[in-house]
């Protein structure tokens, strides 16, 4: 077994399954010898984001696909590595600028090739149609939110644009919520990476001290049914735990299971949910 194990899950929401609505989440779990990849992507729930499924779907695949891309090599290298940590925000901010390019350029070719339909537009306001007839305006019909974290060895560092969070255990067993939150991001408003100017959205963390001994990025789906930080700890206390009791597999598997049952006791939202965790330190967890 590898020093890191990832994993993510995901399941549609309660009130998606009595609306008819599809599950407007997405998440990517990678891990390796080297590093590992935990990655959430939420697609906006409102009327007006008619294809934000694809939206995250796409989001997630470009991350993950960059990441591997810009990082990957990079993990290997140890003169890279010491080029890379002194310049890290830059560099990070690139990867964010990237995503947004290939997000765009992605969404484009969607939406030229599969141009909104009669039943996509029927049961909108005359402010969404006007909105999304807009020049450029279709955009926001895809709109998503990103986290993503990736933990190796010498250091960790997360990427967020938009609601849901990122929960980190520290070396001392602290339950930390370390990448700067968006003050836009309140009640059902959240920054997107359909907005005009989301690479000034993007949030950003990189750190090679106290690395943690877990990593946890969820949907806001979670966050909401907790509804306080206190709360959310405990229940990534109870996963942990989970894991370090089961094998990895089971322990997912059973996770798996227990999201729908979540969600309709919760938020009724879509929920998702990736993690990171040090193998070594599962034990700890006990």
């Amino acid at each position: 077994m590898g020093e890191f194990k990832a994993f993510d899950v995901r399941s549609i929401g309660a009130s998606h399954l009595k609306s008819g609505k599809p599950c407007q989440d997405y998440s990517f779990s990678s891990n390796g010898e080297k590093f590992a990849v935990a990655i959430v992507c939420d697609g906006h729930g409102g009327d007006k984001y008619v294809r934000s499924e694809i939206g995250s779907k796409l989001a997630t695949d470009i991350c993950s696909e960059a990441i591997k891309s810009l990082f990957g090599k990079r993990i290997d290298n140890q003169t890279a590595m010491a080029k890379f940590q002194p310049n890290a925000e830059a560099t990070l901010q690139q990867l964010a600028s990237f995503i947004i390019f290939k997000w765009r350029e992605a969404v484009e070719s969607d939406f030229t090739g599969h141009p909104f339909t009669f039943a996509e537009f029927e049961h909108l306001s005359d402010k969404d149609k006007a909105s999304l007839s807009k020049p450029d305006g279709w955009v926001s019909a895809y709109g998503t939110t990103l986290i993503a974290a990736v933990r190796t060895s010498e250091f960790w560092f997360g990427l967020h644009i938009g609601d849901g969070k990122c929960v980190v255990i520290s070396d001392s067993d602290d339950y930390l919520q370390p990448i700067p939150w968006d003050d836009k991001c309140f009640l059902n408003a959240t920054t997107s990476l359909c907005d005009e100017k989301a690479l000034e959205r993007f949030r950003v963390l990189f750190s090679t001290e106290n690395l943690p001994k877990a990593i946890f990025v969820a949907s806001d789906g979670v966050d909401d049914t907790f509804g306080t930080d206190e709360a959310l700890h405990g229940f990534y206390k109870s996963v942990l735990q989970l894991f370090a009791e089961k094998a990895f597999d089971e322990a997912k598997a059973e996770l798996q299971t227990f999201l729908p049952g979540l969600s309709a006791k919760g938020s009724q939202d879509d929920i998702s949910i990736a993690g990171i965790i040090n193998s070594k330190e599962l034990k700890t967890f006990k």
